[in-house]
């Protein structure tokens, strides 16, 4: 009787125990597996390899590693397709996994102006003269002034004489150079002062607008780069950036304004709080006594 009661509570317990020892691994199993997963995720393996390799390809990611590609989350596969995510170069680099590899000089333009990246700038491009010189000779390309792996963000600072005086004579380079730096300048003078206007809660939705107008004009004088599109959008370009000005300057100006006034109203509001402080103070010291 006894050894027949030990085996029901066996024939009971055993499935119990069977499923807490599955509830139990599968709880310890599921961190793994995420904790694995999300390692994969977040690696990248083409960079790994590429800097374990040393010389020219750990100079690539060195240069990558300073573009404004890296500092918006941009990694190698963006540009070249593949898989870094996994730890194989065959696999990592196979035509399942969209590996393009690298583009020859006459394809960097259609590399970059992708439609889910550059297709504005590309579009643009097509209409300068360069367009021409790239499909014959492979330059000046976009990575004639923004670089190929140490990608530079589009400023007057990746443009020099230097850089357009190997095809155009100094003057001229210089003067459109020139025309570039002074738009460039008149920019940041207004985005400092929305920005201010920013800071103080201002509503300026119509300038931040006006702004991205004005921008998308000045990046098609660069892209487009030649000396009739200069001359004619630049004229818009001044125009636009006139009335911009004006307009921000006209609220900077009103905010400041509000600011001494309230300044003022302040300092007015706590000469009276502590004239009537000691006008008190002074009629009760002089209370006469009873």
């Amino acid at each position: 009787m006894k050894s027949g009661f030990v085996a029901r509570g066996a024939a009971v317990l055993l499935p119990v125990i069977l499923l807490c020892s599955s509830a139990a691994a599968a709880v310890n199993g599921k961190p793994a597996v995420a904790k694995n997963a999300a390692a994969a995720e977040g690696a990248d393996y083409c960079a790994d390899c590429h800097k374990s390799l040393g010389g020219r390809h750990s100079a690539i990611v060195d240069q990558w590693s300073g573009s404004v590609h890296a500092q918006n989350g941009r990694r190698c596969n963006t540009c070249h397709g593949g898989n870094d995510t996994v730890r194989d170069a065959a696999l990592a680099k196979s035509k399942e996994s969209g590996f393009v590899g690298k583009p020859s000089r006459k394809e960097n333009i259609v590399f970059c102006g992708r439609a889910e990246c550059h297709a504005t700038a590309l579009e643009q491009f097509r209409k300068s003269p360069h367009y021409d010189s790239v499909m014959k000779h492979g330059a000046p390309s976009c990575v004639s002034c923004h670089g190929d792996h140490n990608i530079q963000r589009s400023s007057t600072a990746i443009i020099s004489d230097k850089t357009c005086s190997g095809c155009h004579s100094v003057e001229y380079s210089r003067q459109i150079i020139s025309s570039i730096f002074s738009i460039e300048k008149e920019l940041e003078f207004i985005e400092t002062n929305i920005r201010f206007l920013e800071s103080k809660r201002a509503d300026v939705q119509n300038e931040l607008s006006q702004m991205e107008k004005i921008k998308s004009l000045f990046h098609q004088i660069v892209h487009v780069f030649s000396r009739e599109e200069i001359q004619f959008t630049r004229k818009i370009v001044d125009l636009e950036i006139a009335s911009l000005k004006n307009g921000v300057l006209m609220k900077v100006d009103v905010s400041r304004r509000m600011d001494i006034i309230y300044v003022i109203t302040v300092i007015v509001c706590l000469i009276i709080v502590f004239g009537l402080a000691f006008y008190v103070f002074w009629m009760l010291s002089h209370r006469p006594r009873q």
